[in-house]
């Protein structure tokens, strides 16, 4: 008995329908394996610690902590990559897809999800030949590797079923709003275009030179972005498809069996980890109240001083984040009602919290300058201590905008009521601990006392330590500090994993060269190539977020500046400043969108208000680039 196209599509939509039922409690043993996970990480905190304090006091260090943190971030990320997935962890570019109309979209979903299901599929399957073939052991404790190489199988295996799940949830989509043409349809779409990308990648691309498939390979990774495949995979798929193309499949294999393990067991970007946690923690306790209240003390009687104190306020919470996003989160709750309260503008007061979170990633410790650091092979600790003073001087950028804008229009900025001395005092008390905290981690690290991973998880305890004394930490706000840093870790790893696998492409297709030594041979003024740097890094900003700008772009203008001779300290923190403005530039910036959220405005009101701090911004660049001690002085001192 045979059945006609009337009777197929239902069954198999019936099919479709029983698996998602199947795969969606997947969501539930993710969040229980990510838990899991995360009890790793603050044990990885407390070996690191106690390594710290053993030396220190006793000079007796635990033996092989290297190797164990190693070990112990394979599990953090593995455990948590599926959990991100179900909840949303991974970055979109939807600069273009949120301008299609809703049926574009849903369609466009389908195919995405598809390439990532594809993409993550073949790199279980090269993970698990490679997991088969390990024979290696840890150099100071002789663990053998592989048991860790499976678990990363595993928890890849969960993401690929949390695809899954989401592809199929996609097809149920289309058909439940359009019906069943647009469902073939959008089927079809996404077989044609998977096979031809694999048909691609499985027929070498003899005769044509590197550099021409390199160019191909970054249009082929920007219509993978603005499709809106996420960015991690995007990049791995973009990279795996033109290395198959370019060197074999063969290469093309055992690169993708390998690079996602090698990345998250790198020592090197522990310091990540670490950082992030810090920073979720410090939002939890509630610690960036303190700073607030201290600064609102001190300038709230100013005209513009509630914004003043909020740029300090974040300025000072940056200190112990490190992150541009979690300053702008923390504060907006804090100041937004102060100042409404105060009868502040909306434009001047969202712009000001918006915008003052960015110097997070220049005051230390900084997640972009750990990122920068590991790829342009500098010292993390004298990036650090470099981006102090242009953090401040960031700061002070966006303070003069402030006295600016209200004595233009002092109703803008009305001055608040003098608090007496007593108050102010008694909030300078309360900000001290969390300070203390920062001058210990900072301090040490300057001071040679531990390295940035150790500072981070001497920062990390110290912070856990606190907020358990003050009684500011319950078991819930560690467990949500926890999920969150997880989550955003599981993030920032999927990133950096394809990062690094596009940076082999990138020097395989000898792009970073051959751009180099075209400019080179320009015969044109430093600064002019400096300007254009400084150019192309504003205009890739208002279309890709920060982090994805930062593993993209490093790999490409770090040759460039030592064609140069330029420092690459130096470079780090000009790199860092125009990267902040891909927070809070149009369409894209990430802070605008979420001040959006969160303050309830018209998303034309958030582009207005960034604006005079992006100027700011600028002007904190180019004083940078003509005075480079501003960010070499303190580096040298440590010398």
């Amino acid at each position: 008995m045979t059945l006609n196209q009337s009777e197929v599509v239902p069954q198999g939509l019936t099919l479709v329908r029983s698996c998602v039922g199947l795969l969606k409690p997947l969501e539930g043993v993710c969040r229980k394996v990510s838990a899991l996970g995360m009890f790793f990480f603050l044990l990885m905190v407390f070996i690191t610690a106690l390594d710290v304090f053993l030396r220190y006091f006793f000079s007796s260090p635990l033996s092989g902590t290297v190797e164990i943190t190693e070990f112990f971030m394979v599990i953090v990320f593995f455990t948590s990559v599926a959990h991100a997935q179900w909840t949303g962890g991974h970055i979109v570019m939807d600069v273009v897809t949120a301008k299609l109309s809703a049926r574009a979209q849903d369609l466009l979903a389908v195919s995405t999800s598809c390439w990532s299901v594809v993409t993550v599929s073949a790199c279980l399957a090269a993970m698990c030949q490679y997991a088969s073939q390990c024979e290696l052991f840890s150099p100071t404790l002789n663990i053998p590797v592989a048991p860790f190489v499976w678990l990363a199988c595993a928890g890849c295996l969960l993401l690929v079923l949390t695809l899954v799940h989401d592809f199929l949830a996609s097809l149920l989509k289309v058909h439940d709003r359009y019906g069943t043409g647009l469902l073939l349809l959008s089927l079809l779409l996404a077989a044609v275009t998977t096979a031809a990308f694999l048909w691609f990648a499985l027929h070498r691309a003899r005769g044509i030179p590197a550099v021409t498939l390199g160019i191909w390979g970054c249009v082929f990774m920007f219509f993978l972005f603005f499709s809106g495949m996420p960015v991690a995979y995007a990049l791995i798929a973009s990279a795996g498809v033109f290395i198959s193309a370019m060197r074999g499949t063969t290469a093309a294999w055992n690169m993708l069996g390998q690079f996602w393990y090698n990345t998250v067991a790198s020592y090197d970007w522990s310091p990540l980890m670490f950082f992030l946690l810090m920073g979720y923690v410090c939002f939890q306790g509630r610690f960036g109240q303190d700073l607030y209240r201290a600064a609102r003390s001190w300038m709230g009687h100013w005209r513009g001083g509630l914004a003043t104190g909020s740029v300090c306020a974040c300025t000072a919470f940056g200190a112990v984040v490190g992150d541009s996003l979690a300053g702008s989160v923390a504060m907006s709750a804090i100041a937004l009602p102060e100042m409404r309260k105060s009868g502040y503008d909306d434009a001047l007061a969202i712009g000001c919290l918006a915008c003052s979170g960015t110097i997070g990633s220049l005051i230390p410790p900084s997640t972009t300058f750990i990122l920068y650091g590991v790829l342009a092979e500098q010292s993390i600790g004298e990036l650090f201590i470099a981006g102090i003073i242009p953090g401040l001087l960031c700061m002070f950028c966006f303070i003069g905008v402030i006295v600016i804008w209200s004595r233009l229009n002092p109703a803008a900025a009305p001055a608040s009521p003098r608090v007496p001395r007593s108050e102010a005092l008694a909030s300078l008390h309360s900000a001290l601990p969390i300070l203390a905290i920062f001058t210990l981690v900072i301090g040490g690290i300057y001071g040679g006392v531990f390295t940035a991973t150790e500072g981070g998880g001497v920062g990390v305890f110290g912070m856990l330590a606190l907020a358990f004394f003050l009684r500011r930490m319950t078991r819930d706000k560690l467990s949500k500090a926890l999920n969150d840093a997880g989550k955003f870790t599981a993030m920032c790893f999927a990133l950096l994993a394809g990062a690094n696998l596009l940076g082999n492409f990138m020097t395989l297709s000898r792009i970073p060269m051959v751009l180099a030594n075209a400019i080179a041979a320009l015969d044109i003024a430093p600064m002019l190539v400096m300007l254009a740097i400084i150019i192309v890094l504003c205009f890739l900003g208002c279309f890709i977020p920060a982090i994805p700008l930062v593993l993209i772009c490093v790999p490409i203008f770090v040759p460039i500046a030592k064609v140069f001779g330029w420092n690459l300290v130096w470079f780090g923190v000009i790199s860092t400043l125009v990267k902040n403005m891909a927070c809070i530039t149009p369409p894209f910036g990430i802070n605008l969108f979420v001040m959006k959220g969160i303050a309830d405005v018209p998303i034309g009101l958030m582009y207005k208000a960034s604006l005079p701090y992006v100027v700011g911004l600028f002007i904190c660049v180019g004083l940078i680039v003509a005075f480079p001690q501003m960010s070499l002085w303190l580096p040298s001192m440590m010398h």
